[in-house]
């Protein structure tokens, strides 16, 4: 079936395949349109990269094995390319393993999901850890819906007396919110040469707090018309509320301990929090040319609905993509949220005790859903004795009330493992 380690030694042989398969020019085209557009907007090559993380890696890769002709060991040290390796092993052997029709249109996926629809990616990859999860454990499995013959996306045997139907979701950053990332690109190029020109006229630091009334406009003239409002408001006029922005916050603020950071993720979440009084909103922490410091938020004046989209998404799953007529288990992985993550999610008033809501009406409502999972980003560990190996956070909830329950269905978690 699908491999469940991979010998970098012997990693050149998966890599050639999956070039031959796939085809090189799929990412090397979809690589050259992001760097058009990263050329364009600076302030998008982050959530680009993120987004695309799979084919910034596969060009990495191509770049080393075009130099060098060899894989170095030193590259399971680096986690976007364990990652994207682990990913290209996996998909190689799937191929092969579903036959000629099936591995074609699996093939066809895959150059489709490259070339424009990356959450797709994703997705096959939640997929693929999962039912790593489920080999390393002994079990078999197939995946159910390669063959279009069933909606749900893995088939497990020999963890009970009858096959596990598994559904598995990709619940990307954006999940619930009204501000969505993939919109601030051009409103950031917008708005902070205003941002700057204030800094340095008033020689202060500075938070500038951005509130619309609902969802953050599509349209470039709602992000101008925005953009003008911050500029004026900067310039000390009243705001005059319209529908695209209801409030606009200028805060000077010595932004003590705040560094400005070329990328998203390196941003201390709960430092950028405690200073703008928000929740994990999205910020953009910037530094003037004469070094004075800004954090920029966009916000919803509504709230985020991060859990009850959880629950929406899991529950109309499991009601269209399962029989009924076998245990079941969703597994929904979240994008962006690491191990510490998850655990700090698990921390707050709305996090565990609000995941095992989600978990205990789905459960209570649909008998035939035996288990439902809420996963982390994998992370490394290692490398030990020879292997590096992926793992992540679960949290697992158990419905041994359902008449379909049997002992069997306990499972847990086993790695990935690069040798």
């Amino acid at each position: 079936m699908i491999a469940t380690s991979l010998n970098i030694q012997e990693f050149k042989h998966d890599f050639l395949s999956f070039c031959h398969l796939i085809g090189a020019k799929t990412w090397q085209n979809r690589m050259a349109k992001l760097r058009e557009v990263i050329s364009g907007n600076i302030y998008a090559e982050d959530f680009l990269r993120e987004d695309n993380q799979l084919c910034f890696a596969l060009v990495e890769l191509q770049g080393i094995w075009d130099r060098f002709g060899l894989f170095p060991r030193t590259l399971r040290r680096k986690r976007h390319l364990f990652f994207a390796m682990a990913f290209v092993t996996q998909t190689v052997s799937l191929i092969k393993a579903l036959g000629e029709k099936e591995g074609k249109r699996l093939a066809n996926r895959i150059v489709g999901a490259i070339k424009s629809s990356p959450e797709d990616v994703r997705a096959l990859q939640v997929e693929l850890a999962t039912a790593t999860h489920f080999l390393q454990s002994g079990l078999t499995v197939s995946f159910a819906d390669a063959s279009r013959s069933e909606r749900f996306d893995l088939l497990v045997s020999g963890a009970g007396e009858a096959d596990l139907e598994v559904e598995c979701k990709f619940i990307s950053q954006d999940k619930g919110k009204k501000v969505h990332r993939a919109d601030l690109h051009e409103f950031y190029k917008l708005v902070v040469p205003h941002v700057d020109e204030y800094l340095a006229r008033e020689g202060v630091n500075a938070i500038v707090e951005v509130v619309v009334p609902d969802r953050f406009p599509a349209s470039q003239a709602g992000k101008f018309s925005i953009s003008e409002s911050v500029r004026a408001v900067l310039n000390g006029a009243d705001l005059k509320a319209n529908e695209f922005v209801s409030a606009i916050k200028v805060i000077q603020h010595d932004l003590e301990g705040v560094s400005a950071l070329p990328s998203s993720k390196g941003l201390n979440r709960d430092l950028i929090d405690a200073i703008t009084g928000t929740r994990n909103e999205n910020a953009l922490v910037r530094e003037s040319r004469d070094g004075r410091k800004s954090i920029l938020i966009v916000r919803s004046a509504k709230e985020s609905a991060l859990l009850s989209s959880i629950y929406e998404t899991l529950s109309d799953s499991s009601k269209k993509q399962f029989t009924r007529t076998r245990p079941a288990m969703s597994v929904a992985l979240f994008h962006g949220i690491s191990i510490d993550g998850l655990v700090a999610i698990a921390g707050h008033d709305e996090g565990v005790d609000s995941l095992q809501v989600i978990a205990s009406r789905l459960i209570n409502r649909q008998p035939h859903l035996i288990s439902v999972w809420f996963m982390s980003e994998s992370e490394l560990s290692g490398p030990e004795a020879g292997e590096t190996r992926s793992g992540g956070a679960v949290y697992h909830f158990k419905n041994t009330n359902s008449p379909f329950w049997k002992e069997g269905y306990d499972l847990h978690i086993s790695p990935m493992t690069l040798r």
